[in-house]
């Protein structure tokens, strides 16, 4: 059949079923006038408000013309995109140091989302999360809380002690705040955050981080905590926030810390947040993490690191007591791989090689 040309620029092809019968009319009656309407002629007119295109092209055989032949195609505008269902959904976040926050104010001004410092380390709640926590649910806000995490603390003892704040665990997920080492190494910081996620994650299900390119990619054993949450990205200034190590995408972006929320004083000093997303995929985004809520999240296990195997023998029971996840492979850590190997019927040698990952990832989906 000869080729007809592509769709005209800011139209697309009209569903039968909105084809009206003054359309039709309209259409057959170019159909008809050959010398005013050759083929691939172009013609407009609007039907109660619609402003329809109709041009002349080759149609395929059917049953009344049994060959290639001349027809009128009908095309209508291409909507124009809906500004709310692209425009990122804008929030902001607060501690005690805003004590005082206009909420209503914020939500009409377009505020939809914050998060809410809760608690840091193993003792301290925020003076201001009560209140903060419960206005902003009275105003209609959806609301994530966040814990300032402390290096030098045990990860597991400041997840249960930010837990049991939350009688009311919110609208959006739980936030993990990485931000400082507290003089520890790598490798503990990111055994201490792997722990806080793991109660943290059984009891509400998936989390976000909150931290900073310059200080998570300077420290490189954290990337293989990024796959167990999502992304909560603090940089400032940019137009576009820089890539953070083990994090494909981010849900939530603090793109400046001197922005303004109506209802905040000092008004022009406020974190300001964006999600990557419209208001309405925000909404779905609350949605499915109330609905899973409960529920553990999936647990994972980077076999190639030695925090993942660590862990992964740790939940499969093999070595008593527990190793210390430490992402350290001292010789506990290698007479559990050996004990592993004895009881999978492997080759014995203590290294994480192809075969041992097989049967580790055997192992862990048969215990799951």
């Amino acid at each position: 059949m000869p080729m007809n040309p592509p769709v005209p620029a800011g139209y697309q092809l009209m569903k039968q079923t909105a084809v009206t019968p003054p359309m039709t009319t309209w259409a057959v009656a170019i159909l008809r006038d050959a010398n005013t309407y050759p083929m691939f002629a172009i013609a407009t007119q609007a039907f109660d408000g619609v402003n329809v295109l109709a041009r002349v092209e080759w149609h395929e055989p059917d049953f009344q013309n049994q060959a290639v032949h001349r027809g009128v195609t009908l095309y209508a505008p291409i909507p124009a995109p809906n500004a709310a269902d692209s425009t990122p959904a804008e929030g902001f976040d607060v501690s005690g140091y805003q004590p005082t926050v206009g909420w209503s104010q914020a939500l009409t001004a377009g505020k939809a989302f914050t998060f809410i410092k809760a608690t840091e380390s193993v003792t301290l709640i925020d003076h201001a999360f009560a209140d903060h926590w419960a206005e902003a649910k009275q105003a209609g806000i959806l609301r994530g809380a966040y814990h300032f995490f402390r290096g030098a603390q045990d990860g597991a003892a400041q997840a249960k002690f930010f837990l049991a704040q939350l009688g009311d665990p919110g609208e959006l997920p739980p936030v993990l705040d990485l931000e400082v080492t507290d003089g520890v190494s790598g490798a503990s910081l990111a055994a201490g955050a792997s722990a806080w996620l793991d109660v943290v994650t059984a009891s509400l299900g998936r989390a976000l981080i909150y931290t900073s390119p310059g200080f998570w990619n300077a420290i490189p054993e954290l990337a293989q905590v990024a796959q167990r949450a999502d992304l909560w990205v603090a940089h400032w200034g940019a137009l576009s926030p820089a890539a953070v190590n083990g994090f494909p995408t981010w849900k939530f972006w603090q793109y400046t810390n001197i922005g303004t929320v109506p209802g905040i004083q000092p008004v022009a000093k406020q974190d300001l947040d964006r999600f990557n997303g419209s208001a309405a995929a925000l909404q779905a985004y609350s949605s499915a993490f109330t609905a899973g809520r409960g529920q553990p999240a999936p647990q994972t296990f980077n076999l190639r690191t030695t925090l993942g195997v660590q862990r992964a023998l740790n939940f499969l029971d093999i070595p008593q007591p527990p190793l210390n996840e430490d992402g350290i492979l001292g010789q506990l850590t290698k007479a559990a791989i050996e004990t592993f190997q004895r009881n999978a019927g492997i080759a014995v040698d203590g290294i994480v090689g192809p075969n041992t990952i097989a049967a580790l990832q055997t192992a862990l989906a048969e215990k799951m």
